[in-house]
């Protein structure tokens, strides 16, 4: 005997799930939005200690480079997702599940990174204090949480744990290709002037890995989540 659907509703399609997938669209926004403020009014400076020396005026130049960030591509990968989930949570295309796994991941990554190799001492005010929170505290957190409790579970696969990897993997070869010609990259880590690309290279594959291990991870609890989910339409 199995029970009906009114007994064991699902939540990846109830409205609390819309709602939650809308507030982490609408934090998202609110993030980039005050990142695309903050380049159109500061400069960006060399941090001190790198080789680098270039970097962007403030207004279009600067605004405009904000997508180089890992940091910005993330929390736009998760605003782009969490809106479509929130208008439509029956997503089945591997390419959204494999997008969506890469922002849910890539949104990890910057939290661990931000805060434990490239927090500075300096104190924040205003909407630089808004926008750390909210990109490298709150959604690090926030993000996979909603993942956990309303996926979209069911639709990992390997091809879309694969597929995660593309994104990053761009974004990487894209910085280390225009940073020469620029004289500037977006972190201290991928300081190649400076420690070269042996060293770079330590961190960037340190990243990647944790990055299919976390992708991984979350492909594990998918599938366990799947498994609970289906037993308890059993009697």
């Amino acid at each position: 005997m199995t029970t009906t659907q009114k007994k064991h509703p699902d939540w990846q399609h109830s409205p609390a799930a819309r709602a939650a997938h809308a507030a982490v669209a609408l934090l998202c926004a609110a993030g980039l939005v005050t990142s695309l403020y903050l380049g159109w009014t500061l400069d960006s400076a060399p941090p001190i200690g790198v080789a680098y020396a270039g970097g962007f005026s403030a207004g279009w130049e600067h605004m405009l480079n904000q997508p180089a960030y890992f940091t910005f591509l993330s929390a736009l990968l998760v605003m782009v997702t969490s809106a479509m989930l929130a208008v439509r949570p029956e997503q089945t295309s591997t390419l959204f599940h494999a997008v969506r796994l890469a922002s849910v991941v890539q949104i990890i990554i910057t939290g661990l990174v931000f805060n434990l190799l490239l927090r500075s001492e300096g104190r924040l005010l205003g909407v630089w204090l808004f926008n750390d929170r909210v990109l490298h505290v709150i959604l690090p957190v926030l993000v996979p949480l909603v993942w956990l409790v309303f996926g979209p579970h069911g639709r990992l696969n390997l091809r879309a744990v694969a597929g995660s990897a593309v994104i990053p993997l761009l974004w990487l070869a894209v910085t280390l290709i225009r940073g020469p010609g620029l004289d500037w990259y977006p972190y201290t880590i991928l300081d190649v002037p400076g420690v070269g690309y042996t060293r770079v290279s330590a961190y960037v594959v340190a990243i990647l890995l944790a990055f299919l291990g976390i992708a991984c991870l979350l492909w594990l609890i998918d599938r366990a989540l799947c498994r609970t989910r289906r037993s308890r339409t059993r009697i």
